[in-house]
């Protein structure tokens, strides 16, 4: 038996050519029961289907126009794309490369808090989690290899990974991000001549190109804590509904204050002008940047675009689109059919899940109070429940 020739699938028999169908295909007869069939490619239909997917979870066209396209309803569509959910997508980055720069950031969506570390030009790693905390950023750091400098926004729990996974990695913090934080404390027309000046050194960070302009920055920033001194250390009795034993006063530029020491604690910490410095091992120093607008501006814009053109998809599937885009964000992404033919196309992962229900799922437990899981009868008696009737049978 040739193999261009199949076994029937009843009986295993010989078979031979039986016309075709209305579509063209052959049609196949069996010698010894007489069945007939068509052969299928069903490789072809799902890497064809697959690659509808893949479109259609890395972009933000609606699955109405990609059903339009394919010649089938969305609801059909919706149907072949069930098992390509579960289709694990990878997440290994190289542990032993070693970065110039890396740029952390997260961005919160309806499927969880998305961790991102990225390079110049590619996503690294990724990592989900409920927040921005320093457990989650340690999960994000551990598989990467310790770079030279790391670019963050703020936040504590950063901070606090970083110390622990690199601790000889120095740390730029974004500078826009800066200005921001000055920006909510002074507002961006402050009323005051020590809220002007602040904001003015606050809008000057984003303009130095070179170490003597951080060198005079530095200096305008310790002559701001001078002249204003006393204005900054102005206190006022707190309001009576307020005052507690160990509180009686508080001052009375307290956002202005916060802002100056937004800024005296980044520059004491040395994380203001870090992309100035490289040090020798840098590969790129003329390419280190004092932002993460690459990673918020080129990764995350396009992930809150893709989670807002499909935001009617659960967590978790919302969770695949995006894994799904980052993965082609990759410096070297493998090919996502070649992924989907590894584990059959998500049938491996659908063959996994386990039944959760016990097996004497219908038996009642009378010392919890636990209903059966199904009833076989209509009880003849009378039970105080809503959802049975309580008129006579008929």
């Amino acid at each position: 038996m040739t193999p261009n020739r199949p076994r029937c699938p009843l009986c295993n028999g010989e078979t031979k050519k039986n016309g075709t169908t209305s579509k063209g295909s052959i049609r196949w007869r069996c010698k010894d029961c007489g069945s007939t069939f068509t052969r299928r490619r069903t490789d072809q239909t799902r890497a064809r289907d697959f690659a509808r997917f893949h479109t259609y979870v890395t972009g933000t066209a609606p699955l109405t126009d990609i059903a339009r396209q394919a010649g089938v309803s969305r609801w059909t569509l919706d149907r072949r794309f069930a098992s390509f959910w579960l289709i694990d997508v990878p997440n290994t980055p190289d542990p032993n490369r070693v970065y110039d720069q890396i740029f952390i950031d997260g961005t919160y969506t309806d499927a969880g808090c998305l961790l991102v570390a990225a390079s110049f030009d590619h996503v690294i790693a990724w990592h989900w989690a409920k927040g921005e905390s320093a457990h989650a950023y340690t999960q994000l750091l551990r598989g990467i290899a310790e770079p030279l400098c790391v670019v963050l926004d703020g936040g504590q729990g950063a901070y606090s990974a970083i110390k622990a996974c690199w601790p000889n990695t120095v740390i730029q913090r974004c500078l826009v991000h800066a200005q921001r934080v000055i920006r909510r404390y002074t507002t961006a027309r402050p009323r005051t001549d020590a809220g002007k000046a602040i904001y003015a050194l606050a809008l000057k960070l984003t303009t130095i190109t070179n170490l003597d302009q951080a060198r005079e920055w530095t200096l305008h920033l310790h002559d701001f804590g001078q002249v204003y001194k006393d204005f900054l250390n102005e206190k006022t009795p707190v309001p009576k509904e307020r005052r507690t034993l160990n509180h009686q006063w508080e001052f009375t530029h307290i956002r202005v204050r916060k802002a100056y020491n937004s800024l005296l604690h980044l520059s004491r910490n040395n994380w203001l002008f870090t992309y100035l410095q490289p040090p020798p091992g840098a590969l790129e120093p003329a390419r280190w940047a004092s932002t993460t607008n690459s990673l918020e501006g080129g990764v995350n814009a396009q992930l809150k675009r893709i989670a807002d053109a499909h935001r009617g998809r659960s967590g978790e599937r919302q969770r695949k689109m995006l894994e799904w885009y980052l993965h082609t964000k990759t410096q070297l992404p493998d090919d996502p059919l070649q992924i989907a033919r590894q584990c059959a196309y998500g049938q491996d992962q659908l063959a996994k899940v386990p039944d959760l229900v016990p097996e004497d799922r219908n038996k009642a437990d009378h010392q919890t109070g636990r209903p059966a899981f199904y009833d076989n009868a209509i009880p003849t008696e009378y039970e105080h429940s809503i959802g049975i009737r309580k008129g006579p049978l008929k």
